[in-house]
């Protein structure tokens, strides 16, 4: 369900005219009209009703079975009336495929929402690769994913890895864009007519076989900070798809431990952090850092 209170209007203005004052797409409104319930101060309305400054709006979207719920541990960081926020373990599917309807972190969600009585959907506002681990930021309805991109709202992403080889101590930030390997349905490459990319990598700590680094995101490409991490010439450990040894590990050695952004309907600067998992924890406390 989803509440708004009208504020001053400058000339008058319908349900639907409202909705889209609230940063409501187009296609979310027409979903409402086709199949939603409208509510003006617990009257039922229309799309095309005349609201007035103080009124109270809801919408009630009719639930989606199109995911399946599953009983799949989730561990939550963050929640609240519009988003949540869980800590992915590496070896999980973001979304079904054709191939795999269960197991992944859609279904978990789908399974919390049950068992707490929510009626929300699955609208991830990012994504991480299946062996990837770390904080998945998911909006529970359409309209505050799309309040995302259509408000360019602050958001912010840290990954801590570790990269073969010594990194170099300095800042390194790379601005090379990425592309679709032709020969690949999978792999990326840096290319000159792929997209623009941009990420910092911070060293942290070295040893004699591998770095400890942060990296910081400034945009989202497909495996960007794989591909750019094997573009300096230190790629993750366990990445095997991008030059990668799977000696320490059997999964590329990242995780997105920090996520800081301005929600979409508080307007109120959010952090979020987690720590390391097991697998990236113990090979950490074993190795012989040189700070």
């Amino acid at each position: 369900m989803l509440r708004f209170t009208v504020g001053p209007l400058q000339k008058p203005t319908s349900f639907a005219g409202a909705l889209k004052h609230f940063g409501i797409s187009a296609t979310s409104r027409r979903k409402i009209k086709n199949n939603g319930i409208c509510l003006q101060n617990g009257v039922p309305a229309s799309m095309k009703d005349l609201v007035h400054q103080g009124d109270s709006l809801e919408v009630i979207l009719q639930p989606k079975d199109t995911i399946e719920a599953e009983d799949i541990p989730l561990s939550v960081a963050y929640e609240d009336d519009y988003l949540i926020v869980v800590n992915k373990p590496p070896g999980m599917l973001m979304h079904q495929t054709s191939s795999e309807r269960f197991g992944t972190l859609a279904n978990a969600i789908m399974y919390y929402y049950k068992v707490h009585g929510y009626d929300h959907d699955y609208h991830p506002v990012h994504r991480l690769d299946r062996n990837t681990s770390g904080l998945c930021l998911i909006a529970k309805e359409s309209y505050v994913q799309h309040l995302f991109d259509k408000n360019r709202l602050f958001y912010a992403r840290t990954y801590t890895a570790l990269a073969q080889g010594r990194f170099p101590a300095m800042l390194a930030t790379v601005h090379t864009p990425i592309g679709r390997d032709p020969d690949s349905i999978i792999k990326r490459n840096t290319r000159e007519d792929g997209k623009e990319a941009h990420s910092d990598f911070t060293r942290l700590a070295v040893c004699d076989d591998f770095s400890l680094i942060r990296i910081t995101l400034h945009t989202g490409r497909t495996h960007q900070i794989r591909v750019h991490s094997a573009y300096l010439g230190h790629p993750l450990i366990g990445d095997d798809l991008y030059g990668g040894s799977r000696r320490f590990l059997n999964r590329q050695a990242l995780h997105a431990g920090s996520v800081r952004f301005i929600h979409p309907v508080t307007g109120h600067m959010t952090y979020v952090n987690v720590p390391l998992p097991t697998d990236m924890q113990t090979l950490v406390a074993t190795a012989c850092w040189d700070i």
